[in-house]
């Protein structure tokens, strides 16, 4: 249901786009965009930071690309504390992460009707990301001479609000859901459970500089 879901997502976002560029001759008037910006982001899995960049294709509707750095935790990991506060994860066994590519289209709601700075959105596309594991009773950076790749694909789809601050600079909120089924070799971060999907649902909190 869910590859159903997003690629009947995908369908819908990208036929305006294919309309558009049948229709290329007509000039739209334009207004400052995301250029580039920078977003803070949480999931279920953990925290993460990443950049984005996009360019207009009509009036309403941008193409964007987005790379994020986060860390992935199982949700069936559980901190516990000995009598002298150190702390420990109960089987443990690789730190992971992943660095997600999202390429897709967003698309500005009622960009015709509403005035003002605030704008709705909703976004769609595809995602191919590199998946990172390090042994965990390896100190963090030696940890990473023995890491192992494994690689997700799957796609999003999502909505939010821009806030346009001024002509230079906007601020941004964006609520995504991610499907990333693992491809290739396992993925672990405790010894009881394999990480199938690195997806789920995401919140971001941006900065953009318009051009």
């Amino acid at each position: 249901m869910k590859q159903i879901a997003v690629i009947s997502f995908l369908i819908l976002i990208f036929n305006p786009i294919k309309i558009l560029s049948q229709e290329s001759s007509i000039n739209f008037k334009t207004e400052p965009r995301n250029n580039w910006g920078l977003n803070f982001n949480y999931n279920e899995s953990g925290f993460g930071v990443a950049g984005m960049y996009s360019f207009p294709v009509s009036k309403s509707t941008d193409i964007q690309a987005n790379i994020l750095v986060s860390g992935v935790s199982d949700p069936r990991e559980f901190k516990e504390f000995d009598p002298f506060g150190n702390s420990w994860i109960m089987n443990k066994v690789n730190r992971v992460y992943m660095v997600p590519l999202s390429i897709g289209v967003q698309h500005y709601l009622f960009a015709d009707d509403l005035e003002g700075n605030i704008k709705p959105l909703v976004t769609a596309g595809i995602s191919p990301a590199l998946i990172v594991t390090t042994p965990y009773d390896k100190s963090y950076f030696n940890a990473f001479s023995y890491a192992h790749a494994s690689f997700a694909f799957g796609g999003f789809i999502g909505t939010g609000l821009e806030f346009r601050h001024n002509k230079n600079l906007g601020l941004s909120f964006n609520v995504k859901y991610y499907y990333l089924p693992v491809l290739g070799n396992e993925v672990k971060s405790i010894t009881t459970n394999t990480i199938d999907d690195v997806g789920g649902l995401q919140l971001s909190f941006g900065v953009n500089f318009l051009k």
